[in-house]
């Protein structure tokens, strides 16, 4: 059998496609993802991507937990954060209540972490990889930052992202499935008057009248 194309050394059991030479298992471990540009579909990679899969959601679990939701340190409290939160969760109940995409609380948890891993991670998606909850966020948070940015720093806004991500994962579940979170914002945010317009009431008990675009 060859010897491994890259340390010589040990017996070749692996054809790395991307390298287009046979390498042993200790060097694939070694160098995949990071020297290696993998294959999404190696095999080899089932593994590895269960492992960061696992390292992000604690990773993620860790920046939810330092951002203040207790009785007395809620960053919802605060008038701007509320806001901000306001109209984010307004766009997503908007999406729900259309009905024209299909979007369950996993996905639009994966949104929130998607938006945050892009602005304040430096992350980079694929235009091409991005689902629609997502992209609409990311063109939301584009387009209104700067006057969030008005009212309080970068910093919290991303604290904010975080904050909803953990109110879907405390709501999500129960009696409504993998829609807690989405018919919380549907029999809360607002109340149906015709199949264009309902009332949004926000964190602070303020009600106003919005279409739904079509």
């Amino acid at each position: 059998m060859a010897k491994c194309g890259l340390c010589s050394t040990k017996k070749g059991k692996r054809y790395c496609s991307p390298l287009d030479k046979v390498i042993c298992p200790i060097c694939c471990a070694k160098n995949r993802l990071i020297k290696i540009h993998c294959n999404e579909e190696c095999r080899h990679l089932e593994g590895v991507a269960f492992q960061q899969k696992r390292l992000e959601d604690k990773r993620f679990s860790e920046l939810m937990s330092s951002v203040g939701h207790g009785q007395y340190d809620d960053i919802f409290k605060e008038p701007a954060v509320a806001f901000m939160a306001f109209e984010v969760e307004s766009m997503v109940r908007d999406v729900y209540v259309r009905g024209n995409t299909r979007i369950t609380d996993r996905l639009v948890y994966e949104a929130y972490k998607n938006v945050y891993a892009v602005h304040f991670q430096g992350n980079r998606i694929e235009e091409s990889r991005l689902d629609e909850i997502t992209r609409n966020l990311l063109e939301q948070h584009d387009t209104n930052s700067s006057a969030w940015k008005a009212n309080m720093g970068e910093e919290m806004i991303g604290k904010v992202y975080l904050r909803l991500m953990m109110s879907v994962k405390n709501m999500t579940g129960g009696t409504w499935g993998d829609y807690g979170y989405l018919n919380y914002l549907k029999n809360n945010l607002g109340q149906s008057l015709t199949d264009e317009e309902f009332v949004v009431e926000d964190k602070f008990g303020n009600r106003t009248r919005r279409e739904i675009n079509q």
